[in-house]
């Protein structure tokens, strides 16, 4: 992994842990934790897209 990637994933990562930690606390409903839940889910789906679409642009470079 290049270094972009390396820091792409490690902003996406504290991202969602902070959305997973405040739909954890107390007094959430539940449609907030689901709408956290597919916020952190749509974030890993276009960090693999994107990711992928370099590496694809990388090879055929």
């Amino acid at each position: 992994m290049t270094s972009v990637e390396l820091s792409m994933t490690f902003g996406l990562v504290a991202v969602a842990i902070t959305l997973i930690a405040r739909a954890r606390r107390p007094g959430r409903t539940d449609q907030e934790r689901k709408a956290a839940r597919t916020a952190v889910a749509m974030m890993f789906a276009f960090w693999f897209g994107a990711i992928l679409i370099g590496k694809i642009t990388l090879w055929t470079s």
